[in-house]
């Protein structure tokens, strides 16, 4: 086995790590807003006209429940799907409402910079969306409870830059639990012709630009 295939196995263990960690969180969040709605449904009286409140609030559970299962559904990887045309802040915007379920890290908050003027991609749109949540672990986990996380979306040439950082460090993140993180962002986005990055306090990933991507094989 060469080096390659190390990095490629501890990459995909690094993001099945992330994956069952957002699908606990999902599923409680799940658990939550189902018990929710049985409690409402528990007090609507069939020969009486239900109380407008009630009724608000089961239709806000009910489109909860509905954002949640879109999340569930997100939560799969799709093998080697098709890169389709994209723009990179889609993708980040699609990773952080999957990532605010993280049962350790969803409560952080974020900025995002940079967003205007960046071209898009042509990308696995799941594979992007769960390259920056495994990112977004990296820089919570370089700055701990005590500071947002930022990610700033960049051009550079023929390339687009999504870095994700901790505004500010708590304690020192693990050369080799970061190496670990950049592995899982190549292994998403082998298919795409991506990368991941250490940057500074988190990591980060760099894609072709869709205009660069057709003059590839």
């Amino acid at each position: 086995m060469d080096g390659s295939d190390v990095s490629s196995e501890a990459g995909a263990a690094r993001w099945l790590t992330i994956h069952d960690d957002l699908l606990r969180g999902l599923a409680h969040a799940f658990s939550n807003r189902v018990a929710t709605v049985v409690a409402i449904a528990a007090h609507l009286d069939p020969s009486r006209v239900p109380d407008e409140r009630l009724l608000a609030g089961l239709r806000s559970d009910v489109d909860r429940l509905d954002e949640l299962l879109k999340c569930l559904r997100q939560l799969p990887r799709r093998g080697e799907g098709d890169p389709e045309p994209m723009l990179p802040v889609d993708g980040v915007t699609a990773a952080l409402a999957l990532f605010a379920h993280h049962p350790a890290y969803g409560a952080m908050r974020c900025t995002v910079v940079g967003a205007e003027g960046v071209p898009p991609v042509r990308v696995d749109p799941s594979a992007l969306q769960h390259a920056v949540c495994v990112a977004l672990v990296s820089a919570c986990r370089a700055g701990g409870d005590v500071a947002g996380v930022g990610v700033a979306l960049s051009s550079h040439g023929d390339v687009v830059r999504i870095a994700v950082s901790a505004a500010a460090e708590h304690g020192e993140l693990e050369a080799g639990a970061l190496a670990q993180e950049v592995s899982a962002v190549d292994w998403l986005l082998a298919g795409s012709h991506g990368r991941g990055f250490a940057a500074p306090l988190g990591c980060g990933l760099e894609l072709p630009t869709l205009q660069a991507s057709r003059h590839r094989p």
